[in-house]
């Protein structure tokens, strides 16, 4: 099968409450290079190339569903009906045979290997309040083809009525297409949401999401994690004097 690819995506949302750029996805690069001993290969789903650092590998983004919008998530909000293209029936022509998808805002902290290497065909995040949202967005790994009916079955009407059941965009569709049951990671992987109740990084973490309005690069502001956010999202890791 290859590789393990590692992929995020980057476009640009006019009006979205959150921006990004070529230093998020470097930044992001540089601390799966240092956290995942696989074989695998760093990739960028993005029609803004610019900036990014050479040895990411850029992928064009499909054009399926990406100006469809669920009306229950508002324009602020991330509108990410375009990832679903990962679903194609023939995904790995484009994504790779085998692939994790991670969102940009993100620090990780801790090996990913033992997130990453596991038997399971499609996992996703565990929802963040898991009684009414089983998944996440914000990671994914698939066996490409696993989940077609995500891909196959989606229409925009669809979506609307998705919204109406389930949080988000693409992880609304998901959620209402598979229902519960998918394989998730969860805290007790080490795989873990900022809700503001730490103050500072817990020590069984390898991976922390960022899915609200407060980003890695902003958290300075709200001083919780401030110093731990610091020391791990960055390009290079300073060695001790």
């Amino acid at each position: 099968m290859g590789k393990l690819r590692v992929l995020t995506w980057l476009w640009s949302q006019p009006g979205g409450r959150a921006s990004y750029g070529p230093e998020n996805v470097n930044v992001w690069a540089a601390m799966v290079r240092r956290h995942l001993a696989m074989p695998h290969e760093i990739c960028c789903v993005t029609d803004h190339p610019e900036g990014i650092d050479p040895s990411v590998r850029i992928i064009r983004p499909p054009e399926d569903f990406a100006h469809v919008t669920i009306p229950t998530w508002g324009p602020r909000k991330p509108q990410c009906l375009r990832r679903l293209a990962m679903f194609s029936p023939d995904a790995g022509k484009k994504f790779g045979e085998r692939f994790v998808c991670m969102d940009l805002d993100c620090v990780i902290t801790g090996p990913l290997d033992p997130l990453f290497d596991v038997p399971d065909d499609f996992k996703m995040m565990i929802g963040t309040d898991p009684r009414r949202r089983p998944y996440n967005g914000s990671m994914l790994l698939m066996t490409a083809g696993a989940r077609p009916q995500v891909y196959t079955e989606f229409t925009p009407d669809r979506a609307v009525l998705a919204g109406k059941h389930f949080i988000g965009s693409d992880q609304a569709w998901i959620a209402f297409c598979l229902g519960w049951g998918e394989a998730v990671w969860s805290e007790d992987d080490g795989a873990m949401w900022y809700s503001g109740r730490y103050s500072h990084g817990p020590a069984d973490c390898r991976v922390m999401f960022f899915p609200g309005a407060i980003k890695p690069w902003t958290v300075s502001r709200y001083r919780p994690l401030d110093r731990w956010v610091r020391e791990h999202y960055v390009a290079e890791v300073k060695e001790a004097a």
